[in-house]
């Protein structure tokens, strides 16, 4: 992330997150990454989503970071866990007010009749910003973190002779942070 960041990666925290249904159905939005450390990849979600309530139903899932101005790839595969809700709290407090207000005045993914009726909830979430206090976090609001169990670096060329290198955590999820990693190169 600080090599991307350092090249002038336009946006390096988008990433693309992968969910599915009970059934398999697969599912893919573009979302920000919120934080990471050695055991997690963190965003937010709203629990009545489409994401939330696929993740809550089948909590595998993907993210997957795309720099195309370094030519690199980082694929994640894994569980999405709902994280404490002090966590919830602080990720919700660091938010933008605006985005704040904007997640109060709309129910993400729900369907909008018009641009009318969009107008309004516009003028609606612009109210709650305006409004002096601080934004109560919803019950809805959810962060979660995705716990690993594969990655993939993926490192581009331009004959297509991509260097790939992928890790798979040994013992699978349940072994703990103690649990080490194999590791191999694959094949462009």
């Amino acid at each position: 992330m600080e090599r991307a960041e350092a090249a002038g990666v336009l946006f390096p925290t988008s990433v693309t997150l992968s969910t599915a249904s009970p059934r398999g159905v697969v599912s893919a939005r573009t979302v920000l990454l919120k934080g990471w450390d050695e055991h997690r990849l963190v965003f937010e979600s709203e629990d009545y989503s489409r994401k939330g309530v696929e993740l809550a139903a089948n909590p595998h899932a993907a993210i997957t970071l795309f720099w195309r101005e370094v030519h690199r790839q980082i694929c994640v595969t894994g569980e999405a866990r709902p994280l404490p809700r002090a966590t919830s709290d602080e990720m919700w407090a660091r938010r933008a007010r605006a985005n704040q207000a904007a997640s109060i005045a709309t129910r993400e993914g729900e369907p909008i009749a018009s641009l009318t009726e969009e107008q309004e909830l516009f003028a609606v979430a612009d109210a709650v910003a305006a409004a002096p206090g601080p934004i109560a976090r919803p019950e809805s609001y959810q962060a979660y973190g995705l716990v690993p169990s594969t990655v993939e670096f993926w490192e581009g060329s331009q004959t297509r002779l991509h260097r790939r290198v992928f890790y798979e955590r040994a013992g699978g999820l349940g072994a703990g942070s103690a649990a080490g990693w194999t590791w191999r190169r694959i094949q462009p």
